[in-house]
């Protein structure tokens, strides 16, 4: 029987897991990125290389795509050679960037123009996750083009949920990371608290899975301090910026829609030094090893 092939651009701390997940459920996936380096992990469990977007588009009647924010999403969309230029109408591009709501609708009307079909897939549920094929995926657009990608969809999540239009599924998110990312900076600073008092981080974390205090915050109380040493952007200001992001447009959406946002504005603006006591805290449980000199 002759696999479904299915694109993917994109395959960095998130994209690279999911990627795995497809090939697992027996999907033939042609992934792209503009660093063929940063897919050798998929290649080497059987993903395909597109050199191009050219490529990419005469293969693939599914294309989904993980870049890390607005920018380069527009950047893919709508550069020369981009996905609006190149892809059969038919297609059916399945976004799972975190963006802004409005990014999303404006694409969605180029496409559409174009007879392109497009999802907004916005995912939750972290590397590890993904790394299962158990994201949770909140969608927005037309159900029948969700439906009709049902075997990718089940591939990667334990639930996918229709939200609603186009943006829907951005929006979603948006809320799902003020949830988690303000959670996260409030167990941050009770932390804080826990060990000037002279307690054990993860015995309270631990603990707290039993109290009123319970999340999946405390539940998987390292993860983020694991991702901050292991993330691809470690090292650099651009990982602070893809975590405080969503907070910052959190604010800006609340902010045309008429309402206040003042916790979530405060934590975008604290989060780069939280992430930086954390990064010194944890370094010795997770900072990679030094590459050993050859001789």
């Amino acid at each position: 029987m002759t696999k479904r092939t299915v694109g993917f651009v994109g395959v960095g701390n998130i994209g690279t897991p999911m990627v795995l997940s497809l090939l697992r459920e027996g999907l033939d996936v042609l992934v792209r990125d503009l660093r063929k380096e940063q897919a050798s992990e998929c290649l080497g469990a059987g993903a395909r290389f597109a050199e191009s977007n050219e490529q990419l588009a005469a293969e693939c009647d599914t294309i989904g795509v993980a870049v890390v924010n607005d920018k380069q999403l527009n950047a893919l969309f709508r550069s020369e050679g981009g996905l609006l230029d190149v892809v059969k109408p038919g297609t059916t591009l399945i976004v799972h960037s975190t963006v802004m709501p409005d990014t999303i609708k404006a694409l969605g009307e180029e496409t559409d123009a174009r007879g392109i079909k497009m999802v907004d897939a916005q995912v939750s549920g972290g590397d590890l996750r993904a790394r299962e094929g158990d994201l949770a995926i909140m969608c927005g657009g037309d159900p029948a083009d969700i439906e009709a990608n049902r075997d990718y969809f089940d591939a990667i999540s334990r639930r996918t949920e229709h939200m609603g239009p186009r943006g829907s599924g951005a929006g979603a998110k948006l809320a799902i990371q003020m949830m988690t990312f303000g959670n996260w900076m409030a167990a941050i600073e009770s932390m804080r608290l826990a060990r000037a008092l002279g307690l054990e981080e993860q015995t309270l974390a631990n603990f707290a899975t039993d109290t009123t205090a319970d999340s999946w915050v405390a539940q998987m109380w390292g993860n983020y301090d694991r991702l901050l040493h292991n993330h691809p952007l470690a090292g650099s200001d651009d990982l602070y910026r893809m975590f405080d992001k969503d907070l910052f447009n959190s604010v800006v959406v609340g902010r045309e829609a008429g309402i206040e946002l003042p916790l979530t504005a405060t934590s975008s603006q604290l989060m780069k030094a939280a992430m930086q006591e954390r990064i010194e805290f944890s370094a010795d449980t997770y900072a990679p090893a030094p590459a050993k000199k050859s001789a």
